[in-house]
């Protein structure tokens, strides 16, 4: 045959929608809450374990279920939790929103930059011992990305 397999990826894209706004030292229109779709791109380096699968693409699904149609906030923003309600203060704004509709994120701000380190971030927690290398890949329109690797 002459050939021999030399590495094993598995890949997946799915879109999601979601706000945010960012803190910045200057003037910007991303002070405002907006909100994105967001493309990811995920590819995943490693063997296959015992199921076959280098990874289960079950958890990148859950992944997006997790963050779609919700506002994306940093956990340093957050000044309470009372009663099921997560209270923001950020950029002169206060907002009360339900746990339900907001993803706080262990980052210090909510840039595509720390959306893609979260992102690779929670794929490792769910990774096995035959993962190699994560990459993501957020889009945040199609012209602007992030990108980020972690590597055993």
């Amino acid at each position: 045959m002459g050939f021999r397999l030399t590495e094993r990826k598995i890949g997946w894209h799915k879109d999601f929608d979601s706000s945010h706004f960012l803190a910045l030292p200057y003037e910007s229109k991303c002070l405002r809450i907006h909100g994105h779709t967001y493309n990811v791109d995920v590819e995943i380096w490693g063997d296959v374990n015992e199921s076959g699968m280098i990874f289960d693409f079950n958890h990148l699904s859950n992944l997006i279920k997790l963050l779609d149609h919700r506002i994306l906030v940093s956990e340093e923003w957050v000044i309470e939790r009372k009663n099921g309600l997560v209270v923001i203060e950020k950029n002169g704004k206060r907002l009360e929103l339900p746990e339900n509709e907001a993803v706080v994120l262990d980052k210090p701000n909510v840039t595509a930059e720390y959306i893609a380190e979260w992102f690779a971030e929670r794929i490792a927690e769910k990774a096995g011992n035959n993962v190699r290398k994560i990459r993501v890949k957020i889009w945040e329109d199609p012209r602007s990305y992030a990108e980020v690797t972690l590597e055993r």
